[in-house]
């Protein structure tokens, strides 16, 4: 961190009559539009029967001169349309969501509501709904839906601007919090929401930089980033062998029938596959789990076997695990959660985090007619020339036509060099846990560098230093919609 600078005064909330509540909101991604929704929807509901004072669940702001101005203002900060970020950006109707649909409704307690929707919208049968993998982009559009339906029910109580810009900076001073963007402007809110996932992506993997290669696409979901290499018919290298490289070796098999695509990451590990059919979740009691990453790797094993036993599966163990790790997290000290990260989050993360079943047998299918490789090794050496790059292992040299990296986000925030969180840091604003996982919050408001609460929030990927499970729509859905509430409630204090 920098040296301390002056601790800027606190954004203090419109009082009655002084205006809107304005809240900004950086990223539009689905965490985003998650938080937008659910303020629209507080917003109905506290105006509903009354055009001047917003009731228990909005703002206490009446509403300006003649009634025509909204009592929240939501500035929203990104330069792509709303839920285009990486996970749900793309257009590809072969990349299909990892939930099955009785998951991923955007209201929390309203299971069948996506469901519902995949119905009339003809995508399945009402016999398949409930364990139906939508393709991502169809989500895209449900929530757009919604949240198009939730702010008409505001009228005239919610204002939501699009400011299509890159936020590059944060700060707090007496006319609220300052938002600057690549063109040079500022939004200025009373309230912000980082909504931006873990922006950008790592390339550590390669020991020279490969940014200005026109062979090497160093973020996959970036607009455009795969035309190119989907229009040629060169062999690709994979970088990474998760989640994010399936989606990519799909659309890069179905491009060419001749087409041949290898991936690569250290332990070669595959994310397994979801059951062909729903089979519950077993919740664990974990009051005797101990505290220490051995005691709970160790039941989390036993459960897990014992699951098995029962029912034949080992997934509703995992599944059932899922709904305890915020706890069992919480109860880890800094080694053992580093410990975790460096050795086990891998092995965890392929059984957690799974392909559809049709995703699944679509990656079979290409590995038993050799046109999808899956290699282990560490890459030591990379030498890019004009028509590919060649890449060397302990084992081999091979030049590819195209290498595309799927190896994710760099883990430490700390090491992102992303302008906006740097900004937070340099200027006190926020402060990490101490492996730099994640920004710490207090229920979502992000703490400063004294630990106070301040006139930031944060969601998702941001809060995983805390949480570790933050990163999915179960999650992300239950933590927008109390990051409205507080933002919210916050605003009539």
């Amino acid at each position: 961190m920098s040296a301390r600078s002056t601790a800027h005064p606190p954004a203090s909330a419109p009082t009655a009559g002084s205006g809107p509540l304005r809240i900004v909101v950086v990223g539009a991604g689905a965490a985003g539009s998650l938080v937008v929704f659910h303020i629209a929807r507080l917003v109905a509901a506290g105006s509903a029967g009354n055009s001047n004072t917003a009731g228990s669940a909005g703002n206490s702001n009446t509403a300006g001169s003649g009634g025509d101005r909204p009592s929240v203002d939501v500035t929203v900060v990104d330069p792509l349309d709303p839920v285009s970020g990486p996970a749900f950006g793309t257009a590809d109707a072969a990349h299909l969501l990892n939930v099955p649909a009785s998951g991923m409704s955007v209201v929390p307690g309203e299971r069948f509501d996506f469901v519902t929707w995949c119905v009339d919208e003809g995508l399945t049968s009402p016999d398949d709904a409930t364990y139906f993998f939508a393709p991502r982009n169809r989500w895209t559009r449900y929530l757009r839906t919604r949240l198009d339906e939730a702010r008409a029910a505001t009228g005239d109580r919610l204002r939501v601007t699009h400011v299509r810009s890159t936020a590059t900076g944060i700060s707090v001073d007496a006319s609220g919090v300052r938002v600057t963007t690549a063109d040079g402007s500022a939004v200025v809110g009373d309230r912000l929401v980082l909504a931006t996932g873990l922006p950008g992506v790592g390339d550590g993997w390669s020991p020279c930089d490969l940014s200005d290669q026109p062979r090497y696409v160093g973020d996959p979901w970036r607009p455009g980033a795969l035309d190119e290499v989907l229009a040629d018919d060169g062999d690709v290298l994979v970088i990474g062998t998760g989640l994010t490289m399936v989606d990519v070796a799909i659309s890069l098999l179905r491009s060419g029938a001749d087409r041949r695509v290898e991936a690569i990451s250290r332990n070669g590990r595959l994310p397994r596959r979801h059951a062909d059919r729903y089979l519950g979740e077993v919740v664990p009691d974990i009051a005797t789990w101990g505290e220490s990453l051995d005691e709970i790797w160790a039941a989390v094993a036993t459960h897990v076997a014992r699951v098995e036993r029962l029912l034949g599966n080992w997934r509703p163990g995992v599944d059932g695990v899922r709904y305890r790790v915020a706890e069992l997290w919480g109860r880890l000290g800094h080694d053992d959660r580093a410990l975790f990260v460096r050795e086990l989050a891998g092995r965890w993360g392929i059984h957690r985090h799974r392909m559809p079943p049709s995703s699944g047998v679509l990656v079979d299918e290409a590995r038993a007619a050799g046109r999808l490789v899956i290699r282990t090794g560490r890459i030591t050496g990379v030498e890019p020339g004009p028509d590919g790059i060649t890449i060397r292992t302990a084992d081999d040299v091979r030049t590819h036509s195209w290498v595309v990296n799927c190896t994710g986000p760099q883990s430490d925030l700390r090491r992102l060099g992303n302008p906006v969180l740097d900004s937070l840091f340099a200027n006190d604003l926020a402060r990490t846990d101490a492996l730099g996982l994640g920004l710490l919050t207090d229920g979502g408001q992000v703490l400063d560098a004294d630990g106070r609460p301040g006139p930031i929030w944060a969601l998702g990927s941001l809060r995983r230093g805390e949480l570790w499970e933050t990163t999915a729509v179960p999650e992300i859905r239950e933590q927008a919609r109390d990051v409205a509430e507080s933002l919210l409630d916050d605003g009539r204090r």
